[in-house]
């Protein structure tokens, strides 16, 4: 017998259900407090699940190599030690285990040229690491391991992916789980299985330490237990927590996550405004007549050596190089977003680009005049280590110039100029980083007092405090001038002191320059006991100080040589 189905009203629940093939089909339901107007039924988003993948056993032997890595290279029985050596062997062995454990792993030019920047990092950090030092080993090693995988990542992705990193260590904690239980589960000995062993093993250690708490006698034993292990040794607190944060710094290292911007496509058909044109023009117009003018003004007074009246060189070019290097880097960014969006593209723009080349031709200039400046300050009063920071900054902004001038030229995005921009500055960090600016310093401005002159005096009492430069200033100890031999002699003692302090440490915190330096400070130690002999060291110390404010401001070399020595100095501290 068969049976005609019942009618349903067209406007009823039943009549507008989905049908049973279609899944997540849009449905209308009815609403009892609106009859007549059905609501829109909005079917829920179904979230593809992430998979765990489990870390396999060269990924969790490797991360359990680097936290050992870790451990040995800061830590010293019951407490940490952060120096040189330490620092080395962090920096040369962490990579090589990153590239053993990675699955696989692409060559390109960017690998190398990392490999080659974390070993001089490391050989640097052997020598004498500094803070610059150390951070760009961290943000090099966490690079090197993303180069591994993906050769084309820049220093904006690697940051991005460094901070993702950290976002997804509970889903690296969650994959090496899956690999320990997997690992665990397919291991067996003789036979057996490890984990039926290891789980039924810690439940009963688990109730063990109920039932001490529950019975006195076997709180006795279990105590007798403790005190057996406690006598071997066990790591202190903080040992055991940092062994949990090398853990994590391992899983991020070795499985990293990535972070790739999407480089959007540009639309060549979309034409500028005109106003957007004419304030290009008007700008680069205005902003070449403003440059050309200041060069003008360059090559009249710096250039040609001859100052304006009541005013030296010195003086004229005085605090200049930064200022102009701040001009130079807004250069780059106003042409950067001039020629950003559709005005990049607009065919109409020909004479504002050759505006802005103009313009950027007229930077260059200018930054060979920075450079003239800052050549004058070394000139006058010698080097410095923060003088060697200007010319890397005026490289770098000059550098920066040339890749707005190949974005404008050959139609880059923004995103691939800031991109170079960021490397360029990671690049020249670097590389301030591993150069011993303090030695080279030293070296010129030593040179130049044992020649005759005084003004770069300004620079021992600062190099005379590094263990990189100091030994450097031996040499002064042979000078004319006895309140230099006597000055330097006792800036030199007091350095002899606290590396003394310092060399009394272990491996861990020692480096190759420490030891050298006071190696050269004590087999010079019977000539810098014999020029401070009878005299005070702190009046010794400010005679040449005197002498270097009296030099650099101008004073005659008559009025330098009227300045007593340490013999008749009177000053705070001393006696005639």
């Amino acid at each position: 017998m068969q049976t005609s189905p019942l009618p349903v009203p067209p406007n009823s629940a039943l009549a507008l259900a989905p049908n049973a093939n279609s899944v997540c089909a849009p449905t209308q339901l009815y609403d009892p407090r609106t009859p007549y107007r059905p609501t829109p039924f909005v079917p829920p988003v179904l979230l593809r699940a992430v998979r765990t993948v489990p870390m396999r056993a060269k990924e969790l032997a490797g991360a359990l190599v680097v936290a050992i890595l870790m451990d040995v290279a800061l830590w010293h029985g019951d407490h940490a030690e952060v120096g040189g050596f330490a620092l080395a062997f962090f920096f040369s062995t962490v990579p090589i285990v990153a590239f053993f454990v990675a699955h696989k792993w692409r060559r390109s030019t960017r690998l190398i040229v990392l490999s080659v920047l974390l070993a001089a990092i490391a050989t640097r950090s052997a020598a004498l690491p500094n803070f610059t030092t150390t951070a760009c080993g961290l943000l090099l090693l966490f690079a090197f391991a993303i180069a591994i995988r993906s050769p084309r990542l820049f220093l904006v992705e690697t940051s991005l992916s460094a901070f993702s990193t950290i976002g997804r260590l509970p889903a690296r904690i969650k994959s090496a789980y899956a690999g320990v239980r997997r690992l665990t589960a397919n291991t067996r000995l003789r036979g057996v299985s490890v984990l039926p062993i290891v789980v039924p093993i810690g439940l009963a250690l688990v109730f063990v330490g109920v039932f001490a708490l529950a019975n006195p006698i076997v709180a006795r034993g279990l105590d007798a237990v403790m005190n057996a292990v406690a006598s071997i040794g066990l790591p202190p607190v903080a040992r055991v927590f940092t062994w949990a944060l090398f853990g994590l710094g391992a899983l991020g290292l070795l499985r990293p996550a990535f972070w790739r911007l999407r480089t959007p496509t540009a639309n060549v058909t979309k034409e500028a405004k005109p106003t957007s044109l004419l304030v290009a023009r008007n700008t680069f117009v205005l902003l070449n007549v403003v440059f050309l003018a200041y060069n003008a003004l360059d090559a009249a007074y710096l250039w040609s050596g001859r100052p304006p009246a009541g005013l030296t060189t010195q003086q004229y070019s005085h605090e200049g190089a930064f200022w102009l290097a701040i001009a130079l880097a807004l250069l780059t960014v106003i042409v950067s977003v001039m020629f950003h969006g559709p005005l990049a593209h607009d065919s109409h723009t020909a004479l504002a680009r050759k505006l802005a080349f103009v313009w950027i031709g007229q930077g260059f200039v200018l930054s060979l005049g920075t450079y003239r400046r800052i050549a004058i300050h070394i000139a006058y009063s010698g080097l410095s280590d923060l003088r060697i920071v200007g010319i890397l900054g005026i490289t770098l902004v000059v550098v920066g110039m040339g890749l707005v001038a190949l974005k404008v030229r050959r139609q880059r995005s923004f995103r691939w100029l800031v991109r170079w921009q960021l490397d360029a500055f990671a690049l020249t960090a670097v590389l301030y980083a591993v150069a011993p600016t303090h030695w080279i310093s030293a070296k010129v401005n030593v040179a130049r007092i044992t020649s005759g002159e005084y003004r770069p005096v300004v620079h021992m009492f600062r190099q005379s405090q590094n263990a990189e430069s100091a030994a450097t200033l031996l040499p002064l100890l042979h000078h004319e001038d006895h309140r230099i031999r006597e000055g330097v002699a006792a800036l030199l003692q007091e350095e002899r002191t606290d590396l003394r302090v310092e060399s009394q440490t272990g491996w861990r915190q020692g480096n190759l320059v420490t030891g050298r330096t006071l190696a050269a400070l004590d087999a010079a130690g019977p000539l810098l006991d014999k020029t401070t002999a009878g005299i005070n060291r702190y009046a010794a110390s400010s005679v040449l100080f005197e002498i270097s404010r009296v030099a650099n401001n101008g004073g005659s070399l008559e009025e330098i040589r009227a300045i007593p020595d340490a013999e008749h100095w009177i000053g705070v501290g001393t006696t005639r």
